[in-house]
């Protein structure tokens, strides 16, 4: 299936019709509202080679402006940015996997589900590590501004281990490759993608859920640009009914 993959635009595109040299202007100008991504968060935001970014995120969004009719510009920047951002006008709208909770609902709205994500635990394939129990003693990373990180200050007494907190995926990996840290916490989709593709070779998945499994949505900040959020809802409703949700998704099996 033809993947759709969402492109950084830096301007809405005229929609004037040229016939000969004749110029008709019937079409109002696509607005472009900016969309905040995890920078390295696979499969849901995937940088390539060339500087351009794919992944389930992209695709998603992407498609939702296609079937509303406005345009994206996708910004990258780390997650814990992302609602701040939104808060200070920077973006219209964030991602990055954001799973909806009574907090975060406390600075953003949130659109209707469109994903579900459980927190998984990971350690080298070489350790011993393989239950929460197992984690005394021991040093777990986690990524700042995520539900694995307030998971872990949440419960770093309870199952005696030290909490290292750094500012992404790519840096709470690192700490385990290199024994900085004897655990890390993320997204189990992510975690399992990034291993089956290789980029987390050997690292494996201790415990595949640490939590309850929540719901992922898209963001704009509380009280504003409710015209976007209702494109969006509507948007996603739109690409479920007609099956490209299921075939963005199918991309990244």
């Amino acid at each position: 299936m033809k993947r759709l993959t969402a492109m950084v635009l830096g301007a809405a595109l005229t929609a004037a019709t040229v016939f000969g040299s004749v110029v008709l202007a019937g079409a109002e100008e696509a607005k472009v509202y900016k969309v905040a991504i995890d920078q390295a968060f696979a499969p849901f935001s995937i940088l390539q080679d060339d500087g351009s970014y794919i992944g389930i995120d992209l695709d998603i969004i992407q498609a939702i402006a296609d079937a509303e009719g406005f345009e994206v510009e996708i910004m990258p920047m780390d997650f814990s940015a992302i609602i701040p951002s939104l808060a200070s006008g920077t973006i219209d709208a964030g991602m990055g996997c954001m799973t909806i909770t009574d907090e975060r609902k406390e600075t953003v709205d949130f659109s209707d589900p469109y994903y579900e994500d459980g927190q998984a635990l990971v350690t080298r394939e070489d350790d011993t590590i393989a239950s929460l129990e197992d984690l005394k003693g021991r040093k777990l990373a986690i990524k700042l501004g995520t539900m694995g990180a307030q998971w872990g200050e949440d419960h770093a007494e309870e199952y005696g281990f030290e909490v290292v907190t750094l500012e992404d995926s790519a840096s709470i990996a690192l700490a385990v490759e290199n024994g900085q840290a004897d655990a890390m916490i993320d997204d189990y989709p992510v975690v399992s993608y990034k291993i089956k593709i290789g980029e987390m070779e050997g690292m494996k998945v201790a415990v595949e859920t640490i939590d309850e499994v929540g719901d992922i949505g898209i963001s704009v900040k509380k009280g504003e640009n409710q015209e976007l959020l209702q494109m969006i809802n509507d948007g996603l409703a739109k690409i479920k009914e007609d099956g490209t949700y299921e075939e963005i998704l199918a991309n990244y099996e």
